[in-house]
């Protein structure tokens, strides 16, 4: 259970959520690792929030497999434990682009990134933490023939798919993380004003802006989340706000999990580490 001073490490920290999780966290005393791509946002966020050193910034581009590598270490070297990862960071982009190591950027932004990052941590996890995950109740069919297709590309299907991926991805390691005494949760944050849907079709952009609300509700769920020892005894569970509501049933099969799993730790090179 995370302590008097948790130390939680956040990405996609530069975000709508991210930063406005950052700030409520950072007022409750929490020792924080921001990360996110550099960007002179997030050094002025970290300026902005920290007070007495308890706030510092590892620089990673998630859909990197060598930055994410880079940044885990950077974390085991900084702190001896973590009690929370907040996987926060996604994106949309409505063109295929690959990544550095050949995926789709949505791909390996959304699910690659965050599942190699979580795994690299595991170490520090263990003992009561907590790994929390964004998502959305997305019943898109994960088929990875499909997402690492070029010719099978489309935006909106692949992203549905890479946030049902983290999903099943959730609910796997709730059950592999149990020896390490490590909790996984999903969390919804209902549509939430940011710019993450930038680059979507013009109606969903206007819909989207028309009903969705500013980060703050979101970012004090995610926090009680990460913090409250009311969910200490917890894991592998799909929550909006503070209250458990039921996953899509395409993301409930295990073996289909695990085959997740698999596939995913082929993907990053995983090896014998993780969980």
């Amino acid at each position: 259970m995370p302590g008097l001073n948790p130390v939680i490490v956040i990405t996609g920290a530069t975000g709508a959520i991210g930063s406005a999780t950052a700030a409520l966290l950072a007022r409750r005393q929490a020792r924080l690792l921001l990360l996110s791509r550099p960007s002179d946002r997030l050094d002025a966020l970290v300026a902005r929030l920290d007070r007495d050193n308890r706030v510092s910034s590892v620089e990673v581009d998630l859909s990197s497999l060598a930055s994410v590598r880079a940044a885990a270490r950077q974390i085991a070297r900084t702190v001896p434990h973590v009690d929370v990862l907040l996987n926060v960071a996604a994106m949309y982009t409505p063109e295929y682009e690959k990544s550095d190591d050949g995926f789709e950027l949505m791909l390996a932004t959304n699910h690659l990134g965050p599942f190699l990052l979580t795994n690299l941590l595991r170490d520090r996890l263990a003992g009561a933490g907590r790994v929390i995950t964004v998502s959305a109740p997305s019943s898109t069919r994960v088929d990875f023939d499909q997402l690492l297709s070029k010719e099978q590309f489309r935006a909106l299907r692949t992203f549905g798919a890479t946030k049902a991926a983290s999903l099943m991805f959730t609910f796997e390691l709730a059950r592999r993380a149990k020896r390490w005494d490590v909790r996984a949760y999903a969390f919804h944050p209902g549509l939430v004003r940011s710019d993450l849907m930038r680059e979507a079709p013009r109606p969903i952009q206007y819909l989207t802006r028309l009903v969705s609300r500013p980060p703050d509700r979101a970012a004090e769920d995610l926090a009680d989340l990460a913090t409250s020892p009311a969910f200490a005894s917890t894991t592998g569970w799909f929550f909006k706000g503070g209250r458990r509501i039921d996953p899509p049933k395409s993301t409930l099969d295990a073996s289909s999990q695990g085959e997740l799993w698999r596939r995913s730790a082929e993907l990053v090179e995983l090896g014998d580490v993780g969980f």
